[in-house]
């Protein structure tokens, strides 16, 4: 048992291994290309799609840079590098790069941190599940995540040229997803304001540090001001973030699905439309910016107590990995002698606050509890390897460790086969529509794939077919979609064509129905081609 006991201290007190950040580079740019070209890199959602086509032209015809998600200036440099270069997928392109650079950078800064081989043994496999879950669901929230976590990192470490990389980092991944950013530094800053590796003796190290804490956040805060007033400056795309905040906040609110379901009679709006807002294809005529945002003030007045109800969700849902980072850091609390006990503590408290906050009115997603997770495990892997002296401490802390990772593994596998599956049907649902030129179709929630598409192609996939794809959802209202789909009554006399999955008919039924309803027309479905997946509809007049 000795002998064990000692192989296993010398194994875990085994001391660093020191390199430069090029090797760091150098090692992460060879594992993300094999792990892309292993793991067939695709975008978690569409939503990253479509703001690709913006950005690249194959939306509109031309290149335009109102992302809607991501910042105007971020959306700037896109629409000047595609008109410099449309070859390239850009918004891909440095999607990537900006892993390459985050994660390396991350291993790099905190190798220098731990002091013994076991601790970078720890991390890099942190950074290896990370990776491969970012690569097998690319999308723009968890890349402003890691680009945060890179950027907060460089900007505590000392010498100005670490800070203003830092604090450029951190910009950028404001630009790409403010909110991501935002939830990277609030969990963050806690171990910041409570330094790790000593105590705050007085009142002016606490101004200081407050400062030095306030202003990493003025160049993102200025430039959410610049996108804001680039939008306010247009009435059509004002009248566009507007109805979109409005819309976000019911489609994204679980206490919306409740109001469908449970209130068959709603005073408000009518049920029917509302159930076409909630399945993403709103008419815009009817459910208008007015008209829904009465639908949010009835959700806004809800008891405190009902929407409380989101948390116990949440938290069940993500009860295994909660669990595991309580235990952590219980253990890591009661290390005698700690100089990091608060700090500690208030980020796994900012972890748990500000994501049940969003929970009360937002689907807590799991890229957003990624986002925010990911800052608060580099923490406690730091604290573990550099702070634990005691060898059981330690071993105990690792288990926990992995068994954290083990649930992100999990998660992991699970989306890679949805992928795969992603991308076979894809290719067919593209074939599909090849067999139509010259016409308008609209993708009827998320029947059409788009996530499955490669994302260095979607361009000229795009570019490639004879019609032209309108958006709904957060699509809704946008003025690119102006004269191209303003009511659903655009279904019937254009016709614009509804590419869907099989078995949606009770959604196009209910299509159907508030079209009648809203414009005094019967209509017949007839379906115009079709697959063992999915089927391109029309909705035509009823004729006598």
């Amino acid at each position: 048992m000795d002998r064990i006991y000692r192989l296993l201290f010398l194994f875990i007190s085994r001391k660093r291994i020191t390199f430069t950040y090029s090797l760091a580079l150098g090692v992460w740019i060879v594992i993300f290309l094999f792990l892309a070209w292993a793991l067939s890199i695709r975008f978690e959602s569409n939503d990253d799609v479509v703001m690709l086509m913006i950005s690249s032209g194959a939306y509109s015809g031309t290149p335009d840079y109102h992302l809607v998600f991501i910042n105007v200036i971020y959306g700037l440099l896109l629409k000047s590098l595609y008109f410099v270069l449309p070859g390239l997928e850009w918004y891909t392109v440095l999607f990537c790069l900006l892993h390459i650079i985050s994660f390396s950078l991350i291993f790099w800064i905190y190798s220098k941190r731990i002091t013994t081989a076991f601790g970078q043994l720890l991390l890099l496999l942190l950074l290896l599940v990370l990776q491969v879950r970012f690569i097998v669901g690319l999308q723009f929230t968890t890349t402003a995540a890691i680009v945060a976590c890179a950027g907060l990192a460089l900007y505590f470490e000392r010498g100005k040229n670490f800070k203003f990389i830092g604090l450029f980092l951190f910009l950028v991944a404001s630009l790409i997803r403010f909110e991501a950013a935002m939830l990277c530094f609030g969990v963050y800053a806690p171990v910041m304001l409570f330094p790790l590796s000593g105590r705050i003796r007085s009142k002016r190290q606490l101004l200081n540090t407050g400062l030095i804490l306030s202003a990493i956040l003025v160049l993102p805060v200025l430039a959410r001001v610049v996108d804001a007033q680039v939008y306010k400056h247009n009435s059509e795309w004002r009248y566009y973030v507007d109805y979109n905040r409005v819309r976000g906040a019911l489609n994204d609110n679980p206490n919306f699905a409740k109001l469908l379901n449970d209130n068959p009679i709603c005073s408000v709006a009518d049920i029917n439309d509302l159930r076409n807002l909630g399945n993403f294809i709103a008419d815009p005529v009817v459910l208008d910016l007015h008209a829904i945002t009465h639908v949010k003030e009835v959700l806004d007045i809800k008891p405190f107590f009902d929407k409380s109800q989101n948390i116990k969700t949440w938290v069940c849902f993500y009860v295994d990995t909660i669990v595991c980072i309580l235990l952590l850091i219980l253990l890591l609390m009661f290390e005698r002698k700690v100089t990091y006990r608060w700090g500690l503590l208030f980020s796994g408290l900012s972890f748990f606050m500000l994501l049940s906050w969003i929970s009360l009115n937002a689907t807590v997603k799991e890229r957003v509890f990624l986002s925010a997770i990911v800052p608060l495990l580099l923490i406690i892997i730091l604290l573990i390897t550099s702070y634990q002296k005691k060898i059981w401490k330690i071993v105990v802390s690792s288990v926990l460790y992995l068994l954290t990772l083990h649930t992100i593994i999990i998660q992991t596998v699970d989306m890679y086969a949805v992928k795969k599956e992603q991308r076979r049907i894809a290719d067919k649902q593209i074939n599909l529509i090849q067999r139509f030129t010259d016409c308008d179709f609209t993708p009827l929630g998320a029947g059409f794939i788009l996530e499955g598409l490669n994302p260095f192609g979607v361009t000229s996939i795009f570019k490639s077919l004879n019609v032209k794809m309108i958006g709904n959802g957060w699509m809704t209202q946008i003025p690119l979609n102006r004269g191209v789909m303003d009511s659903h009554l655009d279904f019937v006399e254009k016709p614009i064509l509804i590419f869907m999955a099989k078995g949606s008919d009770p959604v196009l039924y209910n299509i159907q129905h508030c079209i009648k309803k809203n414009y005094q027309i019967e209509t017949t479905l007839e379906v115009i081609a079709e697959d063992e997946l999915s089927e391109i509809i029309v909705i035509k007049k009823k004729t006598i």
